[in-house]
């Protein structure tokens, strides 16, 4: 008895003598990955974690804000919107998982590929609204084809960032595997082949000059993507749209230059957008803890809730720019980076428009801390900090949405007020006569002090009387006869002298180059149509057609009067307007286009331009245009 007791005592403890294993043998692989970084010691330089392996519902559920806006966009039953959308969307999360855009470029970082298609898939999708692509067709094959040429401009949208990224990165596994996109795709073979990291690298391609875009390559993925029924109800309304599909996303020529259009412009406008918002935007980043982009996404967060309605008393915002209030909107970012936890988030105002100048998030206007004036509602005078890319926290925001409305900033607001600039240009008139009258006695003095010229200037007076004074011997130069004479000579010089410079003053100057007045196509639209119309632009464009009109002659080969209204052709009015489509919808919004009863929609005729000629596409302005632009 005495024997076992000590061989218990003996026994070494659990825990004492090393650690334990079985707890950490049952915790999931992504756990383990994380728990053995953790637990070894620091190294330098850091050693590459890599990306951890997602799957598709997840990537899906971590974009779910842009997808719940994709579903109300789309406007259609639940079957439908996941067989259209979310099972393509889906596949491509199945194929390139969180694979990175880039190493250090735009749509950097864990699930940035997957990110930059779905903005490209729902942005192309939403712009192909204010499009027309089937103006040629009859009522039925508009009808047919219309929607299916946006789902075009999704699924190309959706594939046109992908090709340049997959065609130059590596992926490998921990243990050294790569894989080979043309076996399967990646969630398959990280699950073969039990990979939980990723490790991405563009061994042949410079950092600086990545780019992101379309490749041929990218073909071999469309019809797994998208799927065979969705591709087959594309060309059971034309062959021309799965042709346009595989053409666009592949970055080649298509006919449907409509379409790629849509794309292409709106890549161009996310890039941007993106370039505006990545971290590298808010300052280099450094060894530490570096804020710039969380207090970016602060903002987008509190952008989004009614507290921070635009101008309301956090935000206000003009054509020039956002602003946020002193104090109220950099109290709410201090609170909101407290309440969710940010590691080393400052509690205090002054603190964060510190960090957001170090980010260079706002504007260094050159105060202590780089403060604007706005305008309040009241008319009350503010302090504000200027944000200095609106599109990195506010996605849509679009300086001719708020060209209309009053300027915020106090220096705009002075500028724009007739009676404040008359004041300072009387200022600036007062204070140039003081400059003269203080500089005239110096000029003066300067005169007196230096030596007269060897030739001296003559004024008229003198020259007067030297060409009219006879020549006079001179013992008689003293008599009074003289003196008389030379009295009635000098009034009389005085006199041409004085009616000499009256004569001069009332002769305009014609050498002062005076400036014309700025002559504004927007002028020759009555205010009465400008109300009715929302963008200062189309109204620009309106003035521009109404010129056009006037000028056109009578022998005009795209334009001319009909029954219905002014008739313009398609042609002549896409050399005067960028964007046909949007501006005759905004046009007919305001009631200034024709559309025949019988096809209430339809905004493109068929008109013979000049009369006799054969028929061509063209808009018709309205009688009720006629009657008020004045045609």
């Amino acid at each position: 008895m005495l024997q076992k007791w000590l061989s218990l005592l003996r026994r070494p403890q659990p825990g004492a003598t090393g650690p334990t294993t079985p707890q950490s043998n049952a915790a999931p692989r992504a756990t383990q990955g994380v728990a053995a970084s953790a637990a070894q010691p620091p190294a330098y330089p850091p050693v590459d974690q890599g990306l951890p392996v997602s799957t598709p519902e997840g990537l899906l559920a971590a974009n779910a804000e842009l997808i719940d806006r994709l579903r109300l966009h789309a406007a259609t039953d639940v079957d439908t919107f996941r067989e259209r959308f979310e099972v393509p969307l889906l596949n491509l999360a199945e194929q390139i998982n969180a694979l990175p855009a880039t190493s250090s470029g735009l749509f950097a970082g864990e699930g940035g590929l997957f990110r930059a298609s779905l903005e490209m898939a729902f942005f192309s999708f939403q712009a192909a609204d204010g499009r027309i692509f089937t103006g040629t067709e009859t009522v039925e094959r508009r009808h047919a084809l219309e929607g299916r040429w946006r789902y075009v401009c999704f699924l190309a949208g959706m594939f046109y960032p992908l090709g340049t990224s997959l065609d130059t990165i590596i992926l490998t596994s921990s243990a050294g595997g790569v894989w080979r996109r043309h076996f399967g795709s990646l969630t398959s073979w990280a699950q073969q082949n039990e990979v939980t990291r990723l490790f991405a690298a563009w061994p042949n391609v410079d950092e600086n000059l990545q780019q992101i875009g379309p490749s041929s390559h990218i073909a071999s993925l469309i019809a797994t993507v998208v799927g065979a029924k969705n591709l087959q109800w594309l060309e059971d309304g034309s062959s021309e749209l799965v042709k346009a599909v595989y053409e666009i996303s592949s970055g080649h020529t298509t006919t449907a230059r409509n379409c790629k259009d849509v794309v292409v412009s709106m890549w161009e406008r996310i890039a941007r957008r993106e370039e505006a918002r990545r971290p590298q935007a808010f300052g280099r980043q450094v060894v530490g803890t570096h804020l710039g982009p969380y207090l970016v996404g602060a903002i987008r967060s509190l952008l989004g809730t009614p507290a921070w309605k635009l101008n309301g008393d956090r935000v206000k915002a003009d054509s020039s720019g956002l602003y946020l209030l002193w104090p109220q909107a950099i109290e709410d970012l201090a609170a909101f980076g407290v309440k969710q936890g940010y590691q080393g988030w400052p509690a205090t105002a002054g603190t964060i428009a510190e960090l957001l100048r170090a980010s260079q998030v706002v504007i260094n206007s050159g105060e202590d801390l780089g403060m604007v004036e706005v305008v309040g509602d009241e008319g009350e005078i503010v302090k504000a900090l200027k944000v200095k890319n609106p599109l990195s926290v506010l996605e849509d925001f679009d300086p001719e949405t708020f060209a209309s409305q009053s300027p915020k900033t106090l220096e705009a607001v002075i500028a724009a007020d007739p009676l404040a600039a008359a004041e300072a240009k009387a200022e600036a008139t007062q204070a140039a006569g003081r400059k003269r009258a203080k500089e005239a006695p110096a000029a003066a003095a300067k005169e007196a002090v230096e030596p007269a010229p060897s030739v001296p200037e003559q004024t008229t007076e003198a020259l007067f009387v030297q060409e009219e004074q006879p020549q006079l011997p001179p013992e008689a130069v003293q008599s009074p006869v003289v003196e008389r004479a030379r009295a009635e000579v000098t009034s009389e010089v005085a006199n041409k002298t004085e009616a000499a410079a009256v004569t001069e003053a009332s002769q305009p100057d014609t050498s002062a180059i005076r400036e014309a007045a700025e002559v504004r196509f927007s002028d020759l639209v009555p205010q009465e149509v400008q109300k009715d119309i929302k963008k200062r632009l189309h109204v620009e464009l309106l003035g521009k057609v109404i010129k056009a009109w006037r000028d056109r002659g009578e022998n005009s080969k795209s334009m001319r009067m009909t029954d219905n209204g002014a008739a313009i052709t398609v042609v002549f009015l896409g050399t005067i307007v960028r964007d046909v489509a949007s501006w005759v919808g905004e046009m007919a919004a305001a009631g200034l286009i024709y559309s025949p009863p019988s096809t209430p929609g339809l905004k493109i005729n068929k008109v013979s331009i000049p009369e006799g000629a054969p028929p061509k596409e063209a808009v018709i302005l309205s009688r009720f245009a006629v009657k008020k632009l004045g045609l």
